[in-house]
């Protein structure tokens, strides 16, 4: 099932990339440049290489989704006794951090084997490549946008590299605009994606192969690529660079949704968990893949429970998972648990907007709240030696601003791999969802028109629906205060722009960065979000509805260290000591 994995070791580390932490102040290794691909099976297996990089703890294996992405508006770090630590979550740290040193780098090898890989791939003729060369080339490339994808989203400059870095020469570099990196990001994706017009409609194809001939999410297909360049062009729409892209993102966007290759799952996996939703994040935690709708359309792979000799496990599950920390049951996997969601997130479920014929709906049948804030806590028992599930009864469910919960979306309890590992997990994690794509459409089908379109309201509605979350209707409009609850009149632009990207919060909270989604709004829609966490909520006189935490919690302290640097991390110091000319962001 996991395949790109498996290759790996047959072939690639001691041979192809033996210089790739070319970070390191040492001269490299392999200075000569070698030539390794020589037919189908080492191109295969150059470009698995490749991939592997996805899964390095420092990136989708643990960084990306946990320190990194912690210490926004929706996911803390809640070890309260480390508040006074120097925690990237926390929003107290330099440029000498661990993981931001650590991200940067393996972000710099997943590129520089990207980048060797297609230097040697040039050198082949596609007869030598089995007929594949421009499907290798293709996904190296954008292999290659996705990882500075991730170096604009957490630091938005830095050195842009598209040879083999073999020495120090070629390590020195300044960083580079927004505008260029986006540039070759576009370039990159394009070459997998192919062109498409206003209608969506494909008028080159591209050379990323579809996603049912590749038949796996844990390779990049075409209407992946697409899908990926849909959100570069969105990214590169919002600030700081206010590119006019909202239309290439509409069309990239649309041409997955006329694909016919993907749809939202709605099949029942789990009578515990009987919702589309719930099953498309119970099969990602049993490694089984829906090839029917495809709604997982890139994952980044993770195999095994670490006692192999290869080790490619990830910890997702475990490090942002319900906490467990009993040792005895067998049945009962380990979670450490260091993450919490905040009641910003929380709200988000149970905001009223004025929409449909009743215009005063509740949101109690909403399927995601109660998955990705998981609805239960582990008990212990440790006379019996056993560990037993307690739900939280309703009465529990309906406290706002104490419920002290865990994110549920990736449950180790269904990871199949055993003995299961108190730091080890097969549990994959998601690039790209279908439902990703429809609120990209309906996002830049509004921006475009300046207000709602049927066509953006029916694409939310997918969502929505499939969720058992209420429809939206076009032209809805507030008819009167709701309880507790000032409505969003959707009805107009800047309401409509507020819903999805509430929508967005409820769909895709933990797997998009989400302090690129909340930056893309701007500089200061980034800092009120975070500021959240220490003040009043929209409705200041209702005195039971207070968001912010006790400045003693630790939940508050990204938002009490929170300073105007924070809007990008810094250049790390291995850059700096290495590449001397690459400069620093502003701030640090």
């Amino acid at each position: 099932m996991k395949l790109m994995k498996k290759i790996l070791y047959i072939f690639l580390m001691v041979t192809v990339f033996v210089s790739c932490d070319f970070l390191d102040t040492k001269v490299y290794d392999n200075p000569e440049g070698d030539q390794q691909l020589s037919d189908e099976t080492s191109c295969m297996a150059g470009l698995t290489g490749v991939y592997d990089v996805l899964g390095f703890s420092d990136l989708y294996g643990q960084n990306l989704w946990g320190d990194l992405d912690a210490g926004s508006d929706i996911l803390y770090h809640e070890r309260n006794y480390n508040k006074d630590k120097h925690y990237v979550s926390l929003k107290k740290y330099n440029n000498t951090d661990q993981f931001i040193n650590g991200t940067w780098k393996a972000l710099y090898i997943g590129i520089n084997r990207a980048n060797d890989f297609l230097r040697q791939l040039e050198n082949l003729t596609d007869v030598q490549c089995g007929g594949k060369k421009n499907m290798f080339e293709a996904e190296a490339r954008a292999l290659r946008a996705l990882y500075y994808m991730n170096l604009v989203a957490y630091w938005g400059e830095a050195p842009l590299r598209l040879e083999t870095t073999m020495d120090l020469n070629h390590q020195l570099l300044a960083k580079a605009p927004q505008k260029d990196l986006y540039e070759q990001i576009f370039k990159d994706l394009t070459f997998g994606a192919g062109s498409v017009n206003n209608e969506g409609e494909v008028v080159t194809p591209g050379y990323c192969w579809p996603a049912d001939k590749l038949n796996t999410p844990g390779r990049i297909s075409q209407t992946t690529a697409q899908a990926l360049l849909a959100r570069a062009y969105l990214w590169y729409a919002g600030y700081p660079t206010h590119g006019e892209t909202w239309q290439q993102a509409r069309n990239y966007a649309l041409a997955v949704m006329k694909s016919g290759q993907h749809a939202l799952n709605k099949s029942t996996v789990n009578l515990e968990y009987p919702n589309g939703y719930h099953s498309v994040f119970i099969n990602m935690c049993s490694n089984r893949y829906d090839l029917t709708a495809r709604e997982s359309m890139f994952e980044v792979e993770f195999y095994g429970n670490g006692m192999e000799s290869s080790n490619e496990t990830g910890k997702v599950g475990l490090y942002n998972g319900i906490q467990q920390t009993a040792t005895y049951d067998p049945d009962v996997p380990y979670a450490y648990g260091f993450y919490r969601p905040t009641h910003i997130l929380m709200r988000l479920y149970d905001k009223k907007y004025a929409v449909g014929p009743q215009k005063n709906p509740t949101e109690k049948n909403d399927a995601r709240k109660w998955w990705n804030i998981a609805d239960y806590t582990w008990q212990k028992n440790n006379e019996a030696k056993k560990v037993t599930k307690k739900p939280f009864t309703e009465a529990e469910k309906s406290i706002k601003d104490n419920l002290k919960s865990f994110p549920g979306k990736w449950r180790a309890e269904y990871d199949p791999v055993r003995p299961w590992a108190r730091n080890n997990s097969s549990i994959n994690f998601p690039v790209m969802r279908y439902s990703d794509v429809l609120l990209m459409f309906a996002e830049a089908e509004v921006e475009l028109h300046q207000g709602a379109t049927q066509d953006a309201v029916d694409a939310i509605n997918q969502v929505r629906e499939r969720a058992g979350a209420s429809p939206i209707a076009l032209g809805d409009k507030p008819e009167a205060k709701l309880a507790d609850n000032d409505p969003s009149d959707i009805s107009t632009f800047k309401g409509m722009r507020k819903f999805i990207f509430e929508e967005r919060t409820r769909e895709l909270c933990y797997e998009v960065p989400r302090h690129m989604e909340l930056r893309r709004h701007g500089k200061e829609f980034f800092k009120e979000r975070i500021m959240l966490l220490i003040s009043e909520d929209e409705y200041p006189n209702s005195q039971k509805h207070i968001i912010g935490y006790d400045r003693d919690d630790v939940a508050a302290v990204p938002a009490i260290n929170l300073e105007d640097k924070h809007i990008y991390l810094p250049i790390p110091q291995c850059e700096l000591n290495t590449n001397t000319i690459c400069g620093q962001n502003a701030g640090w």
